[in-house]
């Protein structure tokens, strides 16, 4: 199970708290664990709640979010902002990130990721339950080319390692094996690949370097249409 961030939201604007608390109950990577409407309540509160994360206002009329993220020092932050007159104060505090209002739950979750992607510690190995081996193996997830459900048992998964190993993880998420690598990245419902992996990409076909297909040629995959952003934010390209 994914660790999930606890977060805390505040906004003078009651609706876009309850719009929030909406779209972060089918999160799988933060609970929202508390909402303001005013700033300077939620100071007096801040230092007996446990907390990882703020989700803020950029203007609000008691305190600004940016004063209010100055106040909290170190504490991660993404703000919300329904206008871009404070746009460059707030990109002077490197927040994870700047959502923009009205509130796209695609758009949020894109933010979650990157939160979720910097504070939660990676494991970098992992002994897994192989079809090849009655023993558990272990790999380093960093070393995972690619992922691909297995077409007879859908919940295991073949890896292919950089090492040039392939192995058959028994009762696997690919969701697990993406949520804990730094390098790997969901490319449709049943394959992940490793960014240092992908050579081409062109249209809605990815071209391989380190992995050959039984033709001898690069190995293909399909880039599925749900998947497109979300790798168009991690690897830049038009």
């Amino acid at each position: 199970m994914l660790k999930k961030l606890k977060a805390i939201a505040v906004d003078d604007n009651s609706a876009i708290l309850a719009t929030l608390q909406q779209m972060c109950k089918d999160s799988p990577l933060l609970e929202l664990i508390g909402t303001f409407t005013d700033p300077n309540e939620f100071l007096a509160k801040a230092p007996i709640l446990e907390f990882d994360l703020c989700l803020l206002d950029i203007q609000m009329p008691k305190m600004d979010g940016t004063t209010l993220a100055q106040i909290l020092k170190n504490k991660p932050v993404i703000f919300i902002s329904g206008s871009d007159e404070r746009y460059r104060d707030a990109l002077n505090l490197s927040p994870i990130d700047i959502v923009p209002k009205p509130i796209l739950k695609d758009r949020l979750y894109a933010a979650f990721e990157k939160a979720h992607n910097q504070l939660v510690e990676k494991i970098e190995y992992e002994l897994f339950n192989i079809a090849e081996s009655s023993k558990k193996v272990k790999l380093k997830l960093t070393d995972i080319l690619m992922v691909s459900t297995d077409e007879i048992d859908p919940r295991n998964k073949e890896v292919w390692m950089r090492t040039g190993e392939k192995y058959t993880l028994m009762n696997c998420k690919i969701e697990h094996l993406t949520a804990n690598s730094s390098s790997l990245i969901q490319i449709n419902r049943g394959e992940a690949v490793s960014l240092e992996a992908i050579h081409e990409v062109e249209h809605d076909l990815i071209t391989l370097k380190g992995l050959l297909a039984d033709n001898g040629k690069p190995k293909q995959i399909t880039l599925g249409a749900a998947f497109k952003k979300k790798l168009q934010e991690r690897m830049f390209y038009k």
